[in-house]
């Protein structure tokens, strides 16, 4: 599930967990998870401390880890898939475990020995896809980071400078929360559309990973805001600029290239983008749209479908693969588990099989398609969204010309 490269490790006090998620020393290994993870419910990455394994290396290193699902408070006996060799000597193994009478996914993850230790996670989520499609982007994030988990393991280590971390970041992660509600005004009452020069639509290509896409929102005073996540008229740039300095940047056009210099920045870098369109009030659009995402060494992946009407209605389905299974076509290994949502519901599915007592896969079904069907209403640069159980959302929204190949909904991009 997590991108388990060998990149330069970065220095410990620079990792933050993903917003939303708690960090914590736990059974002497780093512990992070979903701050709001519904009560008796699982999603974890637990980064266990290093293991020496003197002279051993591959499947053999791998045996030395004894205690894979220690602190989970398992029962019963595992069941349990081969260990797999993966992609730069990454060892991975596929369980399902009985905690509290329900059935829990994991996955323990183990890099190549190196002088004599082994860096090893392990990651475990409850059977219930709504969780996987909640937090997934969480360890999506986690996963691009992951050579740092450890440096910030042996950073907090130490009781009473683990309560300190803790205290802190704790404080820290509810600034970050008040400066979101801060910035965020009522509909109409941020940026104006007479203050925006461009909407620009930027991506890179990450090694191992899918294309990143964002939107970018260049004001007509030279200064702009990153990763544009919410409609513009309702973000309070003033607010912005107090609050949130780091996503404000300058920005430039050098010729037929586009500049940007962020606020930690000394000089001009060129991106590439260009202009994203915004939607004529109550216009409509045909067609499906999708965004694909994948992690190669992560054996993640995942396809979101928006299937919009000339009626006005829209259906919404997809499909998330976590674990090996986004390798499957290179390595041919069977994903850990599945999710899928449509108008018929949604479902889930583990790769698992019930080999073992208290342990098993199978489906289930837990999401009506009242959630991924409805009404969808155009107005420049939001969408605001009726579903048919009643919801209604108002999300960033854009086009990526006058073709209308590709749309971006509230936080990625999606093309035909």
């Amino acid at each position: 599930m997590l991108a388990m490269t060998m990149a330069p490790v970065l220095p410990a006090l620079a990792y933050e967990p993903p917003p939303g998620w708690t960090m914590r020393v736990a059974d002497n290994g780093l512990l992070q998870q979903p701050a709001d993870l519904p009560p008796g419910r699982i999603f974890q990455l637990w980064a266990a401390p290093p293991l020496s394994v003197g002279g051993a290396q591959g499947l053999d290193a791998f045996a030395r880890i004894t205690d894979p699902m220690r602190g989970l408070g398992t029962s019963g006996r595992p069941a349990c898939k081969p260990p797999e060799v993966l992609t730069a000597g990454v060892i991975v193994q596929s369980c399902v475990v009985t905690v509290a009478g329900e059935n829990v996914e994991t996955q323990v993850y183990m890099r190549p020995p190196r002088d004599g230790q082994v860096e090893w996670m392990r990651i475990a989520f409850s059977q219930d896809e709504a969780l996987l499609q909640r937090y997934g982007g969480g360890l999506k994030a986690i996963s691009t980071r992951s050579n740092e988990l450890w440096p910030a393991l042996r950073a907090q280590a130490g009781d009473d400078k683990r309560q300190r971390e803790t205290t802190a970041r704790s404080e820290q992660q509810e600034r970050r929360a008040a400066v979101e509600r801060a910035i965020h005004v009522a509909p109409g009452k941020g940026v104006a559309d007479k203050d925006i020069a461009y909407v620009l639509w930027t991506w890179y290509q990450p090694s191992g990973e899918s294309r990143v896409e964002h939107l970018h929102l260049l004001l007509k005073d030279g200064t702009g805001y990153l990763r544009l996540d919410t409609p513009p008229d309702e973000l309070d740039m003033a607010a912005v600029r107090r609050l949130q300095p780091e996503r404000v940047m300058q920005w430039r056009r050098e010729g037929k290239d586009w500049q940007i210099k962020e606020s930690d920045e000394s000089k001009w870098r060129t991106i590439l983008g260009n202009p994203a369109q915004p939607a004529s009030a109550g216009e409509k659009v045909e067609g499906k749209f999708t965004h694909s995402w994948y992690s190669i060494l992560g054996g993640s992946s995942a396809q979101n479908h928006f299937q919009f009407r000339g009626d006005g209605q829209f259906e919404q389905s997809g499909r998330a693969m976590f674990g090996t299974g986004g390798m499957a076509a290179a390595a041919g290994v069977t994903g850990m588990a599945t999710t899928s949502y449509s108008r018929g519901g949604s479902t889930g599915t583990s790769s698992v099989s019930a080999v073992g007592a208290g342990a098993g896969g199978g489906s289930t079904q837990r999401r009506n398609g009242a959630d991924f069907t409805g009404r969808y209403r155009l107005d420049r640069w939001a969408m605001v969204v009726e579903r048919d159980n009643g919801e209604q959302q108002r999300v960033l929204f854009a086009f990526n010309g006058d073709k209308q190949r590709a749309v971006f909904i509230k936080d990625s991009g999606y093309s035909r």
